[in-house]
């Protein structure tokens, strides 16, 4: 007569039948991600189901049904920060696919925009650009800068202002954040630019009906001449979109 030899698996299973306690369940099929996420966490950890339930304060078989039985539907959240912590795995893995989708990302959480290291030369309104090489930068969410801007992110630098040949607009120590995509002075406004002596803060306008084009650079403060310069002689680095000040 043939006899049959249950598996590991069908002996595991009457065993377990046999003690009252649930069928040990496997960690991948049947689960969304979420769940896998967790189960794999808590296997990594050595830990059984029970004892992580218990280490969360929960009644015994609390993960259990929460994995096979869906109830509850969503780990509550201080749930899934102390199964993180038990386990050592970003709690961003155990949200609900809704969830991760809705999740913003850590690029729209913040855009930095460069803080270039530029210190004060002589002379009102002049900056000393030192290699033009970034040195920090300070961080907008990013419907605070789509109020200040519509302009790209990656066009976005900051400089500080030394001098006072923009006053009372501009004053000394301002931050001030320029478009570097925007060199034309179309329409007129304050930009930032090296008039071929060194890199100033002025208020620039086209001068009509000239050849070669010619454009004038204003102060605002009455204590400081306004000049001309040929448009090829200069170089506009950017039109000044917004500015800090300490008060």
């Amino acid at each position: 007569m043939t006899r049959f030899q249950p598996s590991s698996s069908q002996t595991s299973r009457l065993a377990a039948q046999q003690s009252g306690a649930p069928p040990p369940r496997p960690a991948g099929p049947g689960l969304d991600r979420p769940r896998q996420a967790i189960r794999q966490a808590i296997d990594a950890a050595g830990l059984t189901l029970k004892q992580a339930s218990r280490l969360l304060g929960r009644n015994d078989a609390y993960l259990q049904q929460f994995l096979y039985r869906g109830s509850p539907r969503r780990l509550p959240e201080p749930a899934r920060l102390q199964l993180a912590e038990l386990t050592g795995v970003d709690q961003s893995q155990f949200l609900d696919s809704d969830l991760q989708a809705w999740r913003p990302t850590h690029q729209d959480m913040a855009v930095t925009v460069p803080l270039h290291a530029v210190h004060a030369a002589a002379g009102g309104g002049s900056f000393a650009d030192d290699g033009d090489m970034s040195q920090t930068g300070l961080t907008f969410p990013p419907d605070l800068l789509r109020r200040i801007t519509s302009a790209p992110a990656g066009g976005l630098k900051l400089l500080s202002v030394s001098g006072d040949s923009m006053s009372p607009t501009l004053e000394d120590g301002d931050l001030v954040m320029i478009d570097t995509g925007r060199l034309m002075p179309s329409p007129p406004g304050i930009f930032i630019l090296d008039d071929g002596v060194g890199l100033v803060a002025k208020r620039v306008d086209a001068i009509p009906n000239t050849m070669p084009p010619q454009l004038r650079l204003s102060s605002d403060n009455p204590a400081y001449s306004n000049y001309q310069r040929r448009l090829d002689e200069v170089h506009i680095v950017g039109r000044v979109v917004w500015f800090a000040r300490t008060i």
